[in-house]
């Protein structure tokens, strides 16, 4: 072999070392972002931007930072609605978050919530007013006395 192949060779082989070093930069690094949705009592039905999620507590992986709406029911109990800003952290930044991006190590943002259900209030059982009238109701209609009956009377 001739040097000068030699030193191609050796060039081709940093230069694909190199490739293959930044590729698998790219591909191990990862960011996770978790939110855990609790409530008391738990078991409420858990609905998340309009899509159902199952139940109470619940952990799942989210993709973007930004406003959400969440509602939360259960038999019994009054239906809770809110809405809520999940914030970035500092590190997700623009520009920091491309360095951390390219990072060769998983990164995880967990985040969680919690809500406390208030019971329904049982409605009262409705009642009948009381009655204006003091004496008993008669059964019959009174009839006024006629004029043939009452010139008898005289």
């Amino acid at each position: 072999m001739r040097p000068e192949t030699r030193d191609q060779t050796t060039h081709h082989l940093l230069v694909s070392c190199l490739l293959s070093l930044v590729s698998c930069l790219f591909l191990t690094s990862c960011i996770r972002r978790n939110l855990t949705i609790r409530s008391e009592p738990p078991g409420a039905r858990l609905i998340v931007n309009d899509k159902d999620l199952g139940t109470t507590p619940l952990s799942y992986d989210f993709e973007w930072y930004g406003s959400y709406r969440i509602s939360l029911t259960k038999d019994g109990y009054e239906r809770l609605d809110d809405q809520v800003r999940l914030r970035a952290p500092m590190y997700f930044w623009i520009p920091v978050d491309l360095v951390v991006e390219l990072l060769p190590f998983k990164i995880r943002d967990t985040k969680a919530l919690s809500y406390t259900l208030t019971p329904k209030t049982p409605l009262p059982t409705p009642t009948l007013p009381a009655s204006p009238l003091a004496g008993p109701v008669p059964s019959e209609p009174s009839q006024a006395p006629s004029e043939e009956a009452h010139g008898q009377a005289r």
